[in-house]
């Protein structure tokens, strides 16, 4: 059985997070949580869709890797989370296949939850990432 066991969040990166709130208020009927995460210079708006996320990130500033991403790319999806029971096991399974971890580490996420992006093919476009909530 894989260890991967749902699509935890897709996050789209934007400019401004108000007409995209507005406009996922209308198609999903509901109100985000809105937060910063904290290291990340970013705000975040995110919307629940079943057992899953819709995260809008916006930069709050020219600085860090969002702003980095939504200068090179543009407004649009640049995250696709990956949810997991066991971060550790996980990453062990996908490392026993040639997959490994981006070199930046695991880190605390919105809410409870424990990330750690991968290392992908440029193609993929958007990054990749295991998501654990603790």
């Amino acid at each position: 059985m894989s260890h991967i066991n749902s699509v935890h969040h897709i996050n789209y990166v934007v400019k401004d997070l108000s007409p995209h709130i507005t406009y996922l208020e209308k198609v999903l009927g509901c109100k985000p949580i809105t937060e910063g995460l904290e290291g990340r210079n970013v705000k975040t708006a995110r919307f629940p869709i079943g057992d899953a996320w819709i995260v809008l990130v916006q930069p709050l500033s020219e600085e860090g890797e969002v702003a980095r991403i939504l200068a090179e790319r543009g407004e649009g999806l640049f995250l696709l989370s990956l949810g997991v029971d066991n971060l550790d096991s996980s990453l062990s399974k996908l490392a026993q296949q040639g997959v490994q971890p981006d070199s930046k580490g695991p880190r605390k996420g919105l809410d409870t939850w424990l990330i750690q992006d991968l290392d992908c093919p440029l193609g993929l476009a958007s990054v990749l990432q295991l998501c654990q909530n603790a």
